[in-house]
């Protein structure tokens, strides 16, 4: 099976922003924020899911590379990062639910209080 396109970043337009970075459900798009991003073509599924939040437009749908197929090997390996990404995000919102994430919370509720009530 063929892929028909993969996502390319053009690297002069990229502002870093890292929106594609949350989009790609495949982790197919490496960087930081405030660096470029590159897409690795080999992991990418061709969903375009990163296009939409690109603010510069700066990701085109490409061919994919020559004479490369789309394997069922590629397509578990695929299903894998997916899951891994989203055991990732699942840990990550319970980390945010936790007692020690509601006291830090609360101290730092507290700390902004505090600094309202000086400035009147």
């Amino acid at each position: 099976m063929k892929r028909p396109r993969v996502a390319l970043i053009d690297e002069a337009r990229c502002i870093g922003c890292a929106r594609c970075l949350a989009a790609c459900p495949v982790d197919a798009i490496v960087g930081a924020e405030g660096f470029m991003h590159v897409v690795i073509a080999n992991y990418c599924v061709g969903c375009e899911k990163c296009l939409p939040p690109c603010p510069v437009d700066c990701i085109a749908m490409v061919p994919a590379p020559a004479g490369y197929s789309w394997t069922e090997a590629d397509a578990r390996a695929a299903k894998l990062r997916h899951a891994r990404r989203r055991r990732r995000q699942a840990e990550a919102e319970a980390r945010l639910h936790t007692p020690d994430a509601a006291r830090r919370r609360a101290v730092l509720a507290a700390v902004l209080a505090r600094a309202r009530e000086r400035r009147r």
